[in-house]
Formats: structure tokens, sequence, C-alpha cells
């Protein structure tokens, strides 16, 4: 344990000295007020941009809940443009210490390869998660603001479930960086992988529970309280997550 924390500092000092945590942060928090403005001032926007000529829009529309929104959030601008920033963001976390010799130099240490992918993962996981943590509860509070109270032990519970998604995301990424030399090609296999089991997700109810994507499912369920919930949705990514280190630690053995 003592040599995994030695690396985890050196991960989150790097992610620091790197001002990531400040970009990535700022960059969450964009994504996180855009959805609500968009939803609530949706007509102004349109009259501003050219009018809303040849646009249906029901005057009688009521405005989404609160949790909707945040939903909303989530789904369409964190999964899909965050998450792809995100990969790109740590895509290069141990091909560019193999490919400078950095790697090479930390195994000649008492530093096993275990302890070595655990450090990446735990770390990448954390900065990636205060990061959206801190742009999702910016979100949540605008969200609130703009459509009404919405619990906020409810939108723990989504993002504590969200997190074990982006956990295993992260494990994905470790898995390619211990196979693939290019940071280019990890991130481009990172995104495509991780595109496809949201695609499947969204497909069938038992697929979800055999995919790491079946947690979102989980996740909204929580989210919209439809009392739906099915808790063995959270079986699926954290085998697969274990599976995948496991796979790392043979490939960096392999080296």
């Amino acid at each position: 344990m003592r040599n995994i924390s030695i690396l985890l500092k050196v991960e989150l000092l790097e992610a620091v000295r790197n001002i990531k945590l400040i970009w990535l942060t700022l960059f969450f928090t964009i994504l996180g007020v855009t959805q609500p403005l968009i939803d609530k001032y949706m007509d102004v926007i349109l009259e501003n941009v050219g009018g809303v000529e040849g646009i249906m829009i029901d005057p009688n529309a009521s405005d989404p809940k609160a949790n909707e929104v945040l939903l909303a959030t989530f789904s369409g601008q964190f999964n899909q443009i965050g998450l792809i920033v995100l990969i790109i963001s740590f895509m290069g976390m141990i091909a560019n210490e193999k490919n400078s010799g950095v790697q090479g130099f930390i195994f000649t240490r008492p530093v096993s390869s275990l302890q070595y992918i655990s450090s990446k993962l735990l770390g990448n996981w954390l900065i990636s998660m205060v990061c959206m943590a801190i742009g999702s509860f910016i979100s949540y509070f605008y969200t609130v603001y703009l459509f009404g109270s919405y619990a906020i032990v409810d939108f723990l519970g989504y993002l504590i479930c969200y997190s074990v998604w982006i956990f295993f995301i992260v494990s994905l990424a470790v898995l390619f960086s211990t196979m693939i030399k290019s940071s280019l090609f990890i991130g481009v296999a990172t995104i495509l992988l991780s595109m496809v089991l949201l695609l499947l997700g969204n497909l069938n109810d038992t697929l979800s529970l055999f995919l790491p994507s079946g947690v979102l499912t989980l996740a909204e369920d929580l989210l919209l309280q439809t009392g739906n919930a099915n808790f063995l949705l959270l079986i699926a990514p954290i085998v697969y997550l274990i599976t995948n280190m496991y796979i790392a630690k043979l490939f960096i053995q392999r080296v």
C-alpha cells in the first residue's frame, strides 16, 4: 500500500503541475451549466439566432423537472463530449511513461506491476471524479435554481453510480495503455469501445446486466425515481474492471 500511495501522490502532483485539475474542472462546469440554460431559454435562443419560423414550439408545454434536466446534462453533455475529453486527458498515462523510459526506471524500484497500474487507475479516477463532481454540483445547484427543488441525496446516489462507470472507463484506458504504444490509438480505441457499450446498453434491459454500461441504467432509475432500480447492474462494471486490471498486469509483466 505504501508504494501505491507514493505513486498516487506523484500522479496527483503531476495533475496539479499540468493544471489538469483546473482546466478539466472548468470544462465540466461549462458543460454542467449549458444544458439547464438551453432547456430554460430555448425560445429566447432561437429568436436571437434567426427566429422560430418553421420550428414548432408548444407554448403550453411545461418546464422539465429538475431531475430530467440533470439526466439530460449527464447523458447529453458529460457522457458524450465530456467523456471524449476525459479520455483524451488520460489516454497517455502509461504509454508516455513507457516510451520515455520512466516506466523502466520505476520498475527498478521495489514496485510491482499491480501497484503501478493500481496507482494509475486510482489517480486518474480521482482526478476525473473531483473535476466532474465540482462541475456536477454547480450544475445541480443551477438546475435547482432554474427548475425547482430536487433532493441532493438522490443526486448523490446518481453521481456515485456514475463514478463506477468512470472507474471502468479509466480501467479500459489502463488496459489499452499496456497493449498499445501510441497515445492516439489508445484514446481512439477507448472512445470507440465506450460508445459501443453505451449504445448496446440502451438496446435491452437484460443485456444491460452483462455490460459495464448497465450501471448507467441503474443511475438513471435512481435519478428519475422510477422505483425500478436494479442494483445487480453494479456487478458487471466491477467484474470488467477487475478483469481489465488483471489483463493489464499480464501485459506489463510480458514487457
